[in-house]
């Protein structure tokens, strides 16, 4: 989603998966760790911060926390 305000511009990008390993990887992928070569995006734009978050699945009962062993 782009946004706009006085102090400047950007892109928030969502998105829902299983596991954080195909965004780790894609990531890598950009930024040239695993061939060397920079994805040509950053050419024009400037990453200044991220994050990952991670929200547990619900079921039936709430939160499924298995993962954890709970």
């Amino acid at each position: 989603m782009p946004w706009a305000d006085a102090t400047g511009e950007g892109l928030v990008f969502i998105a829902f998966g299983r596991s954080l390993d195909p965004y780790e990887a894609q990531l890598r992928r950009m930024t040239g760790q695993e061939d060397g070569i920079i994805d040509g995006l950053f050419r024009f734009t400037k990453p200044i911060t991220g994050g990952y978050f991670w929200c547990p699945p619900t079921g039936s009962t709430g939160l499924d926390l298995t993962i954890f062993g709970l």
